[in-house]
């Protein structure tokens, strides 16, 4: 089933971007495009910038996208080159490094009374994603057509692409208290995919590795502002659309029996299942009374106990499903500069 979903979706994002490709070559076919005369009004345009990522999936619900818009937001970093091959649309090749993150802790604060199973659960990763994609851009004004001193001041435009990015998920060790001074020492980070915490890979009852290369799709919108003559300023906001539910090492698996996992690492053990820690390995917060609070008051329990003594049990460990089967995806805010390249001929004058 979940497979079935994931072609249907793959099939869906292909066709909207085969729609849009058939508009833009019968766009072309109008223009005269690929004429000379149209040639010398095209101009190419190479830009770096940077904004903000937004991480989607089993730590961060979509039905609390605007809690995801504003909790564990990190950056990203881009460079691209594009080439305006009519008025109206432009072609654009980038490469992104983003960082994304997800944390049940932080996220649960937000309302910690609806979202206690995510807080109890306590899983955490950051993933540092490098995405290459091929882009199409359609203006959404009509513009002039002389090409680069034809530019309007302000051009809002729409984009839609397709490309892939390498990603390695990430979490911290168990965060411990220095015994001379009290202090909460956060551990280092530890690639999740090789502790295969879903089972994954261990034999055929668990799920598939899954890949550290992934197609993507980005959609969205977008604003370019004249600056003068050599440059633009771009602001534009996407969606980056995944075939993938482990950008965050949670599938839409159940918790592997630890007994499989201690075979691969007593770590794979500790990172699979992190309800018994006592502080946030992602902040070093204490969970401790918070804990007690769920305990008591929404599971009703007589002796709450402490994360580490009786976390997995309020969990409900060995609790079926880890994660949910929806398919993660991220959002990015990018401002890049853009400096334009004429590919107009100057003739020489005449003597």
């Amino acid at each position: 089933m979940k497979l079935l979903k994931t072609n249907k979706l793959a099939f869906g994002l292909i066709l909207s971007f085969s729609i849009v490709l058939l508009e833009t070559q019968e766009n072309f076919a109008q223009s005269g495009i690929f004429s000379k005369k149209n040639k010398l009004k095209q101009y190419s345009t190479v830009g770096i910038g940077g904004g903000s990522s937004h991480y989607f999936g089993d730590l961060s619900p979509y039905g609390y996208v605007y809690y995801g818009l504003i909790t564990n937001v990190r950056w990203n970093a881009t460079i691209n080159y594009t080439r305006q091959l009519s008025p109206q649309i432009a072609a654009r090749v980038g490469f992104t490094l983003a960082r994304i993150a997800g944390d049940d802790y932080t996220f649960s604060q937000h309302n910690i009374d609806k979202l206690f199973q995510p807080f109890l659960r306590n899983l955490h990763f950051r993933n540092d994603l490098k995405e290459f994609t091929i882009t199409g851009l359609i203006n959404l004004l009509p513009q002039y057509s002389n090409g680069l001193r034809g530019r309007s001041f302000i051009t809002p435009y729409s984009f839609i692409g397709f490309g892939f990015f390498a990603h390695n998920p990430q979490a911290r060790d168990v965060a411990t208290i220095n015994p001379a001074t009290s202090n909460i020492l956060l551990g280092g980070w530890t690639n999740l995919r090789d502790k295969q915490t879903s089972g994954q890979g261990i034999n055929p009852t668990y799920p598939k590795a899954y890949s550290l290369i992934q197609p993507v799709f980005p959609v969205g919108l977008g604003v370019k502002i004249k600056i003068n003559e050599k440059f633009n300023l771009g602001i534009e906001s996407g969606l980056r659309i995944t075939l993938s539910d482990y950008l965050d090492d949670v599938g839409n698996s159940d918790y592997p029996d630890p007994a499989d996992l201690l075979a691969v690492s007593p770590l794979s053990v500790a990172f699979a299942n992190r309800a018994g820690e006592d502080y946030s390995a992602f902040t070093g917060a204490s969970r401790i009374a918070q804990f007690a609070d769920i305990a008591t008051n929404q599971l009703f329990l007589a002796t709450p106990g402490t994360p580490s003594s009786n976390g997995l049990a309020v969990f409900g460990f060995p609790i079926s499903e880890r994660g949910l089967p929806k398919l993660d995806s991220y959002f990015t805010t990018q401002i890049t500069l853009n400096y334009i390249i004429s590919s107009q001929v100057k003739c020489p004058p005449i003597k």
